[in-house]
């Protein structure tokens, strides 16, 4: 799948040299979902949690046995994922984090994209290089047992929870280079799980045995320094809680 960073940037300069507030923020909820209407040909669901703007779209075929159905799909998320750039970038919004779900309700999958508005900026305005900004995608994927959960799950994304998700992700995405790396975190499936003062707490499904342990420490720490700089944040530590013994793997940063 192309990356999704590369249509957002295709409509990045038309956005910031359009003149005047497009879309005022009294009404970019509805004005969202009649652009990914038009754009899309699909109906979405968009709502607003403090500085986070969620835009949920039910579409069956992303999960398709079909790969012109799956296509298809990715297409109308590419498209939704630039109708909700270009209304937050044209709107008096004070909008942070853009949250686009694209979901299967029946067989319970989620594929989600997260972006932070001031990343896009940043880029245009030359503050950070292009390599830096495509290394920050955020994309997470979910099936039965969680997927719902996430659906459901709409708040306020903070800075610190932004940065946990996006460790994550990067860890995720960089498994798939190596299978045997690959294969040990997809079974541990860590997730972002929550902060406090300095310290990053993630779960995971498994337990860290030692002969991986060393392993997986080097990597979350390798990028929890990467991120935390990036976005200038403090984790000190990275607590990781076995899901089902509650056993902690500390790891200092």
């Amino acid at each position: 799948m192309q990356p999704l960073k590369l249509f957002i940037l295709s409509i990045v300069l038309a956005c910031f040299v359009s003149c005047g507030v497009s879309y005022p923020k009294e009404n970019l909820t509805q004005e969202l979902e009649a652009l990914v209407k038009k754009e899309c040909e699909s109906d979405s669901k968009a709502s607003i949690f403090g500085k986070t703007l969620y835009l949920d779209m039910e579409l069956d075929t992303i999960t398709s046995k079909d790969q012109a159905q799956v296509s298809e799909a990715v297409k109308k998320m590419q498209s939704a994922v630039m109708s909700i750039t270009r209304v937050v970038l044209s709107s008096d919004s004070e909008i942070q984090y853009m949250v686009v779900s694209v979901f299967d309700k029946e067989k319970n999958v989620l594929f989600r994209i997260i972006q932070n508005i001031e990343d896009i900026k940043a880029y245009f305005y030359m503050r950070i290089s292009r390599g830096d900004y495509e290394s920050r995608s955020l994309m997470e994927i979910e099936g039965p047992g969680y997927a719902k959960i996430m659906i459901e799950d709409k708040h306020d994304i903070v800075p610190e929870e932004y940065v946990g998700r996006m460790i994550v992700s990067q860890i995720d995405m960089s498994s798939r280079s190596n299978p045997f790396f690959g294969a040990l975190i997809s079974m541990i499936r860590l997730k972002y799980a929550g902060n406090e003062d300095s310290v990053l707490i993630l779960s995971a499904a498994a337990e860290i045995d030692e002969k991986t342990e060393a392993l997986v420490k080097g990597i979350v720490a390798e990028e929890t320094k990467k991120y935390s700089e990036k976005y200038k944040l403090n984790f000190k530590v990275v607590k990781i809680i076995n899901t089902k013994n509650k056993k902690e793997t500390l790891i200092q940063i």
